[in-house]
């Protein structure tokens, strides 16, 4: 009967293990940030991009990891609104925000999507200037 049991117990651990919830996000929060360039562009990006530092994938506040590219760690606001999910007004509102937190040396908090990109780089959904 013990042998029996062994391989019931490996098999419930092994289920259990396997089943652990990796925290893959769509949306998230990132820590503080702060933004080391703009980049405006007539049709690519949004049209609107910012680098942030840490990278969107480094900066996630609660643990979770976002699909986002690290090796330069832009992230768009859509302001051309060429995915339709942030309107033009709030997209250049975002943008303007962050480049007051550039030229004032603030940090800035993200709400970043990394199920919709632009060219590649995940979008802001929202930016919170931290004072």
């Amino acid at each position: 009967m013990r042998h029996i049991r062994y391989p019931i117990n490996v098999l419930v651990t092994a289920i259990s293990m396997a089943s652990t919830p990796v925290v893959l996000a769509t949306q998230a929060l990132t820590q503080e940030v702060t933004i080391g360039a703009t980049l405006q562009e007539h049709n690519n990006y949004g049209g609107c991009m910012v680098r942030i530092d840490p990278a969107p994938s480094d900066a996630m506040l609660d643990g979770s990891f976002l699909n986002c590219p690290s090796g330069d760690s832009f992230v768009s606001f859509d302001c051309l609104n060429k995915s339709g999910q942030v309107s033009k007004n709030t997209a250049v509102q975002m943008f303007q925000t962050a480049q007051l937190a550039l030229v004032t040396g603030k940090k800035v908090q993200f709400v970043l999507d990394d199920e919709v990109k632009l060219d590649g780089w995940c979008l802001a959904r929202r930016v919170d200037l931290i004072p």
